[in-house]
């Protein structure tokens, strides 16, 4: 029998093998990846479904609106996160780990920080790290409105401290600002700002508000290590007012 002829024009008789089916995860992966090389301002839908090689309409069909993907690409990156057994340490030692956990998580996709600090979280994914620092909190003997001001100033400080600390230089600044900046701090009237003269050497390139470095290049480690010392502190002065000190 004579083998059948393939219609002019068609594709090859042989089977071609599927694609894998699209998921979530995917798509969330490949935006990090694509946030992480091009740029958070450079990110689009578009881009990405380009990037992927498929429709922008099938990147909607499985992570909903592009907001609700950069929330989604916001939890993904605090999945790298690998909390400390909370049994094996002190309640201080415990919080101070994670604190700097989620810093350097942060600081390995430092694109993403300025969504983890500004993003309302609009899903689930992150609330086993969550159930994990609350319970910590409870045993520590927090309790009621107390609980929920300790947790707040933890992740508040986390997040917004790194994210702060993450924040982009300028681009398209065609003049050399930093020099400029650094003359302009050294040369504030001493009479109008007599405390900012006399701390200034410490102050420049190392304080929020006194920087021209972004912590990406130059990052705070002293001084977010200092930070979390202070806030513990104050976590334990709270403790010890509501009679629940350890």
């Amino acid at each position: 029998m004579a083998a059948p002829t393939v219609p002019k024009g068609s594709r090859s008789a042989r089977p071609h093998p599927s694609r894998p089916a699209l998921t979530h995860q995917d798509v969330v992966d490949a935006a990090l990846k694509l946030i992480d090389s091009d740029g958070l301002e450079n990110f689009t839908m578009r881009a990405l479904a380009k990037t992927m090689g498929v429709y922008p309409t099938a990147l909607y069909y499985h992570v909903g609106s592009k907001a609700q993907l950069l929330a989604a690409v916001a939890t993904r990156v605090f999945d790298e996160v690998v909390l400390p057994d909370e049994h094996r340490l002190g309640w201080e030692r415990w919080l101070t780990e994670v604190a700097e956990l989620c810093r350097k998580a942060m600081h390995r996709h430092p694109e993403i920080a300025q969504i983890a600090g500004n993003q309302m979280v609009i899903s689930t994914t992150c609330m086993p790290m969550v159930e994990r620092i609350v319970g910590v909190l409870e045993r520590t003997g927090f309790v009621g409105p107390d609980l929920v001001h300790a947790y707040n100033a933890l992740l508040g400080f986390i997040l917004g401290w790194t994210a702060l600390e993450l924040s982009a230089e300028p681009s398209g600044v065609e003049s050399d600002w930093k020099s400029e900046l650094s003359q302009e701090l050294r040369g504030l009237d001493p009479n109008a700002y007599p405390a900012l003269n006399r701390n200034m050497a410490g102050l420049e390139n190392n304080a929020f508000m006194a920087r021209y470095d972004s912590g990406r290049t130059h990052p705070m480690d002293d001084s977010f290590q200092a930070s979390t010392r202070i806030l513990l502190a104050g976590l334990r002065a709270q403790l010890s007012e509501s009679g629940h000190a350890q």
